[in-house]
């Protein structure tokens, strides 16, 4: 494959070799468009589109990149002529544009224009957020759990409905901060996100532990969680959503945060699109829902402080040494320095489970994981998480979830 870049706008045009005897495939011309704020976590966008051009689908890709002027600005509006578009978020009037010249549109996001969508989306899973974010926050041990809110926003909802749900199930306390940032005029919307939250957020029981709507929200609390001299982690623990990797690594301290999966959204996405330029009608309300990834677990939730300091030091040793294989009891019970009854009645106290019942339910997690984001055999799989075989991981794997590890894989995978 041969690359060509055309200076007039920011684009790759693959130049595809055919093979003897095989139709020419036509080349579409594509549009992708992200606001400035998403480029953080969204540019890894461009790298399923790739995924797509290697396989055989030859595209000519337009992204109007910000050049400092060296290039003319391409915008991708309501102007725009092509074959299919890639947007996240478009107007009314764009909508209208667009199907007018019978572009074929694949939303990004779940927010849209007016009472119901006017095209088809390709989005995160928020609802597998909450379950993800309640499962790594209580590993820490939390049992008060909030969420810092925008109102505005569809997929903040979403993720509030899913996560507090997931508290219940766990049987956990759930609070909301409810901050409507984008009502809000640019010029005092700082001032007014940071009142908003000031009194809800130095209410909150401690220990806690926050996921906020998105990582830029979650740059609001751990700064104003300074502010007010509350400890992060230690007494608060913050998790966000997207893996910005600005946000995340500039933040003090450094941001856990749910990856925004941009290369699996964008491969679903394009396919989807192309299959609609060939002609496959899909209802506008048609939406794929990509399950996110294995949290990017940073400072801000690494070391929460429980009441019951042998719990908290108990915690930290199953979860450094939980990925490798088992932590016995009896090990466990010598490395804090108390009995092994006395050890089970401080984490029923304090968890409301056993050592072993809180070292398999994180074992399972890490197993959970692996099955879900990677490819190894069985046999791998139990070389790496401390497993004497596959049919020690079946086993296992039954027992604590009535499914196979082939279903847990499968649940993981894009629909």
């Amino acid at each position: 494959m041969n690359w060509l870049f055309r200076k007039e706008w920011f684009t790759f045009l693959p130049i595809m070799s055919q093979g003897k005897g095989e139709p020419l495939r036509r080349r579409y011309r594509v549009g992708v468009r992200l606001p400035e704020w998403a480029v953080g976590f969204a540019f890894r966008l461009f790298e399923g589109l790739l995924d797509f051009q290697r396989s055989g689908h030859p595209l000519e890709l337009h992204f109007d990149q910000p050049s400092g002027g060296d290039l003319p600005s391409a915008p991708v509006d309501e102007h725009w002529e092509g074959d299919g578009l890639l947007v996240y978020r478009y107007t009314a009037r764009e909508a209208a544009c667009w199907r007018s010249r019978s572009i074929s549109v694949v939303n990004l996001s779940a927010e849209y224009p007016g009472e119901r969508p006017e095209f088809p989306r390709v989005t995160l899973d928020n609802d597998g957020i909450g379950q993800l974010a309640v499962e790594h926050l209580e590993a820490l041990g939390l049992r008060h759990f909030a969420y810092v809110h925008e109102s505005t926003r569809t997929y903040s909802t979403e993720r509030l409905v899913a996560f507090r749900e997931a508290v219940a199930r766990v049987g956990g306390t759930f609070h909301q901060i409810d901050v409507p940032a984008s009502s809000w005029a640019l010029d005092e919307r700082p001032q007014r996100i940071e009142k908003a939250m000031w009194v809800p957020l130095a209410s909150l029981p401690r220990p806690c532990g926050i996921l906020t709507k998105d990582d830029i929200a979650a740059v609001w609390t751990t700064r104003l969680l300074q502010k007010l001299g509350i400890r992060c982690p230690e007494e608060i623990a913050v998790l966000g959503i997207d893996d910005d990797m600005v946000f995340c690594h500039m933040t003090d301290p450094p941001l856990s945060s749910v990856p925004y999966p941009a290369r699996r959204i964008a491969l679903t996405a394009v396919r989807l699109m192309v299959r609609m330029i060939e002609g496959e009608v899909l209802a506008p309300d048609h939406r794929v829902r990509v399950p996110p990834g294995p949290i990017a677990a940073r400072e801000s939730t690494r070391h929460v402080v429980l009441a019951n300091e042998v719990v908290t030091r108990a915690l930290e040793v199953i979860r450094e040494q939980v990925m490798e294989g088992p932590v016995r009891v009896a090990e466990l019970s010598r490395r804090v320095g108390v009995s092994r009854e006395s050890l089970r009645q401080r984490f029923h106290d304090v968890l409301g489970r056993s050592p072993k019942a809180e070292v398999e339910r994180l074992r399972l997690r890490h197993l959970s994981e692996q099955l879900r984001m990677t490819d190894l055999t069985l046999e791998a799989l139990a070389e790496r998480c401390g497993f004497s075989g596959p049919d020690e991981i079946c086993r296992f794997v039954k027992r604590m979830t009535g499914k196979t590890p082939g279903e847990l894989r499968r649940g993981g995978h894009d629909g």
